[in-house]
């Protein structure tokens, strides 16, 4: 007697793919010096989406950040990476530049300029301070999710040591860097990560898309790596 053969089973359903959001921060407030930080959200873009792995990478943009939207949006989005673009505190006796520098003083937000800290923008629009301390508190109490920081804001790499207390990674600038050179170190940065390379080859190239463009300021990104994490094998894209 003939016996039909049982059909195939059907395959498991592939696992979905992980999405990784990049969660990008500006805050240009109306009393300090004007940024194209628009312009570099659209060159990031731009890299993520000609990228081979441009369905991992979505970013979500947030303009005019006010203090609370960090605590907010970490809770909401769970990034995988956050970038905050716009001003750094300027250390106690730097002096303002002709070029457009991603610094402010002290007197600029009315005290003495010894507090390290991000320039948000208050409700009224105008520089809000907060410091290196708030914002390493509020990544403690909701950025389980992220990876990696971007501080593209002048004297930020100050702040990288406490925050990896809760990252594994932080870039952060070491001086006042201009906002032209912080942006191109955006473009080659994720670039690279777009491409599944790991944190430490991104941040090369981000140093080398400043060199190809002819700007300098190439020693003011620093990559701060937390203890047993290997940043030359750390890809954030990689399958999990």
């Amino acid at each position: 007697m003939a016996y039909d053969a049982a059909p195939a089973p059907n395959p498991p359903p592939a696992a979905p793919m992980q999405k990784h959001t990049v969660l990008f921060l500006a805050a240009n407030p109306t009393d300090t010096d004007r940024l194209a930080l628009d312009q570099e959200a659209r060159a990031i873009q731009i890299e993520l989406e000609r990228s081979g792995h441009r369905e991992q990478l979505e970013l979500a943009t947030r303009w005019a950040t006010e203090p609370l939207d960090l605590l907010r949006e970490l809770r909401r989005l769970k990034p995988t990476v956050v970038h905050f673009s716009g001003h750094g505190q300027r250390a106690r006796g730097g002096s303002a530049t002709t070029t457009r520098h991603r610094d402010v003083g002290g007197a600029e937000l009315g005290d003495d300029g010894q507090q390290p800290g991000l320039v948000f923008q208050a409700s009224d629009g105008r520089a809000r301070l907060v410091s290196a301390a708030a914002i390493e508190q509020t990544f403690g109490a909701a950025g389980s999710s992220v990876k990696l920081v971007v501080l593209n804001a002048c004297y930020s790499a100050q702040q990288a040591a406490a925050l990896l207390a809760h990252v594994e990674c932080v870039v952060g600038m070491a001086g006042s860097i201009r906002d032209d050179a912080a942006r191109q170190f955006a473009v080659g940065f994720y670039g690279g990560l777009g491409e599944r390379e790991p944190v430490a080859a991104a941040y090369r190239q981000g140093r080398a898309a400043m060199s190809l463009m002819g700007l300098g300021d190439g020693d003011l990104p620093q990559l701060s790596v937390r203890k047993g994490i290997d940043a030359t094998q750390l890809v954030l894209t990689a399958p999990r």
